[in-house]
């Protein structure tokens, strides 16, 4: 992991750092070591407790003035410490339409998008484990006319297709929240240009899709800053690996 000192700048820099990294195994080929993003998420905001009101009420809050603002933050913070978070992501960004010069809650739903992100690409690694082990039988099937004669294995055949199905959806998924996250954390930084833990985040969640030129964009900015040289040469490094 690199630059320690950025990520001290905010609690929540610790949280993108483990969801960038923990999907690591798509581009890194490193394994994701069974992380709760949900419960580190949770930790990291302290949103673990109640809000004091039901779901039902703040729903039916939203409901009857849908232009209140206070509400839907509300209705958002109840979804997000019941753990529904794609409808709490939902809730965010209908709160940041009504609200769209909120820096902190726009940095606060890009954490949730790349938690979500991340919890999906964790699925789609199983995914593809179980999918890659419901093949293995397959090298054990005898060729020619015995293998003709026993055909392909049901059970086998329904697992991976099953594996090919929940790997799609859970990838698309993952592409989906780290896009989210891309647009969200440039949103910030439009409001805050100075604000490096939000650029730092950007340029992971950029390189994580492989979006290059905006990943090598956001660090180039952050060398603009006032930072020590040993974190300025290991932006440097990305840059050029990136093919900056």
């Amino acid at each position: 992991m690199f630059f320690p000192r950025l990520r001290n700048q905010a609690k929540w820099a610790f949280v993108v750092l483990i969801v960038v990294f923990a999907g690591g195994f798509v581009f890194l080929g490193v394994g994701s070591g069974g992380l709760d993003l949900g419960q580190l998420l949770r930790n990291a905001f302290h949103t673990g407790g109640s809000s004091g009101e039901s779901l039902s009420a703040a729903q039916k809050k939203v409901q009857e003035r849908p232009l209140n603002a206070p509400a839907r933050k509300q209705l958002a913070q109840i979804l997000e410490n019941k753990s529904r978070t794609n409808e709490a992501i939902s809730a965010w960004l209908a709160y940041g339409r009504l609200r769209p010069k909120d820096a902190d809650a726009l940095s606060h739903l890009g954490n949730l998008e790349l938690g979500q992100a991340n919890t999906y690409l964790q699925q789609a690694q199983l995914a593809s484990q179980a999918q890659a082990d419901a093949g293995v039988g397959a090298a054990f099937t005898p060729s020619g006319t015995l293998g003709n004669a026993l055909g392909n294995n049901p059970i086998s055949s329904a697992a991976a297709t099953k594996a090919s199905a929940d790997y799609q959806a859970a990838y698309s998924q993952y592409q989906t929240y780290a896009s989210q996250a891309i647009t969200t954390y440039k949103q910030v930084i439009k409001l805050q240009p100075k604000n490096q833990t939000a650029l730092f985040s950007l340029a992971q969640a950029a390189e994580s899709l492989r979006q290059t030129k905006v990943a090598i964009k956001a660090y180039e900015k952050l060398l603009t800053f006032d930072l020590d040289r040993s974190t300025k040469a290991q932006i440097r490094a990305r840059i050029k690996t990136l093919g900056g």
